[in-house]
């Protein structure tokens, strides 16, 4: 199982860092797309859970509206998708306080979090396409964005592991501590101050820099958690099987499509757009 999870993760990592640097905007929009469909796909089945055709067909129109969208965005839609998928998930985060297991959501609610993951989702993908083709670095601040994720996600693993004691939501994610997500926030600190040494901050002065990757940093535990709801609404442990020995495709970007409109709305409010 381990050696399955690694050369998954080895393959995911080569295809989509190995895209955003060496390849065209063009390919990546259509890589970004092909995410987008198989999270949809995912998502329709968490919630849903229709037909496994019907499932895939929903998938597929999605990524290719997308894909035959989102060259036509202005930057206003940018800004006002990103600002309201922001607003989006502090609302999620404020739910999660008040948050109690049912295990029976009717055809209303799951439909209303079905609408609501999409919405997500496309705004997510839009955002990082849109680092990728506005900024002159582009693939070197999306890349940035997604480690912003990951160290937060390893930054927690090993502090949680080693200092945890005091559970973050025992009722979403039994596994999370605060003091992981302590420990998370401290990597990601040394972190940005690193990668603002040496980028000079793409044009941002160091308490905006500092300010966004903290705010992105934190808000990606809540799309983790976010995710966590659904799959334990719907009775399953991974989202999906699409990615062998890591589960589905929602599974590796739960925190990511949280992380995305915080993060732009925050290159946003700087004035760097």
């Amino acid at each position: 199982m381990l050696k399955q999870r690694i050369i998954t993760a080895v393959i995911l990592a080569v295809v989509f860092v190995g895209s955003i640097v060496f390849g065209s905007p063009a390919w990546v929009s259509l890589l970004f797309a092909i995410m987008l469909g198989a999270a949809t796909y995912e998502m329709s089945a968490l919630t849903l859970k229709p037909a496994s055709y019907l499932a895939i067909a929903i998938g597929v129109v999605f990524a290719v509206c997308f894909w035959w969208f989102e060259t036509g965005l202005s930057i206003e839609v940018h800004y006002y998708q990103s600002i309201i998928g922001g607003m989006a998930w502090i609302g999620i985060f404020i739910y999660m306080l008040v948050y109690r297991f049912s295990g029976n959501w009717g055809m209303l609610t799951r439909g209303f979090y079905f609408l609501l993951g999409i919405v997500l989702l496309w705004i997510c993908v839009n955002n990082l396409v849109f680092i990728l083709k506005h900024f002159e670095q582009g693939g070197l601040i999306l890349l940035y964005l997604l480690t912003l994720v990951w160290i937060a996600d390893i930054g927690a693993y090993f502090s949680g592991r080693r200092f945890g004691k005091n559970k973050l939501a025992p009722g979403i994610s039994p596994g999370k501590t605060w003091e992981g997500v302590a420990g998370g926030v401290v990597f990601n600190l040394v972190w940005m101050l690193f990668v603002y040494y040496l980028s000079d901050g793409w044009g941002m002065n160091l308490v905006w820099f500092i300010g966004i990757g903290l705010a992105t940093s934190a808000i990606s535990v809540v799309g983790d958690l976010f995710e966590s709801i659904l799959k334990r609404e719907a009775g399953v442990k991974d989202s999906g099987k699409l990615l062998p020995g890591h589960g589905g495709v929602l599974d590796r970007i739960d925190s990511v499509i949280a992380a995305a409109p915080v993060f732009v709305s925050g290159l946003f409010l700087a004035g760097i757009v």
